[in-house]
């Protein structure tokens, strides 16, 4: 399997703080998935960890003998290693691209990875040769994002058609349950947690990452300039408190499954 994918936000120092913020505000999810699952006692292993942060969260919730985070960006992995601490590894690699340079894991996870991927169930059918028998693949995805503000929902449009463009899914976690079972997997868990998340939380996120898939080739080319720009504005207002606004919901679809020995 050598399937390419595109990152369609980024991996400049912007799109890294961007998901610093993107961790803050959904750790807690992580937090309580990872807090139901049987202890890990072999290997964990962590695709598309970016900077890190649910790297370490792997470690610190679940005690793994060892815990690796895959990424192809040189740029997030140099910002992962300065600040990780001695118990965790990572390594540069194309998650679409088998097989992988490590050992076989017990658990593999990964978080707003799948919703990258142009075709998911043949990526995570190949995700299990890298699962020792048994193993067990925790995925997070974005089931759905609610708002009232428009600025919010002209944003939630806009990015569903960048991803449509490529051949993503931008709200992917509705349809994690059947590609796991699609892929050969047994079906573990599955849900969808959703959560009210401040408005200016969500501004911040989706301002920073406006600013980065506005110079994608088929935005530039789709979406009026103008309208960016006041995109953008009404975003920064939000996140500075200058305007109001009722929550975001968020729903992430939270699934566990288990490859079949």
């Amino acid at each position: 399997m050598s399937h390419e994918q595109k990152y369609t936000f980024g991996d400049s120092t912007l799109a890294a703080q961007r998901l610093g913020w993107l961790a803050e505000v959904f750790e807690p999810g992580s937090q309580q998935l990872l807090g139901e699952l049987a202890a890990v006692s072999g290997g964990a292993l962590d695709l598309g960890c970016g900077p890190g942060y649910t790297t370490e969260l792997l470690q610190t919730r679940l005690s793994p003998a060892w815990t690796v985070g895959l990424d192809n960006s040189p740029r997030m992995l140099e910002l992962a290693r300065a600040r990780a601490s001695g118990a965790v590894r990572f390594i540069e690699h194309e998650v679409s691209v088998l097989p992988f340079p490590v050992s076989a894991a017990e658990l593999v996870y990964a978080r707003f990875l799948v919703t990258h991927l142009g075709e998911p169930a043949h990526v995570l059918r190949g995700w299990s040769s890298v699962l020792a028998p048994g193993g067990r693949l925790v995925l997070e995805e974005t089931a759905f994002m609610r708002a009232e503000h428009p600025a919010f929902q002209q944003y939630y449009a806009c990015v569903q058609s960048l991803q449509a463009h490529y051949g993503q899914n931008m709200y992917v976690g509705q349809k994690l349950a059947g590609l796991c079972e699609q892929a050969g997997y047994v079906l573990l868990q599955a849900g969808v947690l959703a959560r009210a998340i401040p408005a200016a939380q969500m501004a911040r996120l989706h301002a920073a990452n406006l600013a980065t898939w506005s110079q994608d080739p088929f935005a530039r080319a789709s979406f009026d300039p103008e309208m960016l720009r006041r995109l953008g504005e009404a975003l920064a207002e939000l996140t500075t408190g200058g305007e109001q606004a009722p929550p975001v919901t968020v729903g992430m679809g939270q699934v566990v499954a288990q490859r079949i020995a």
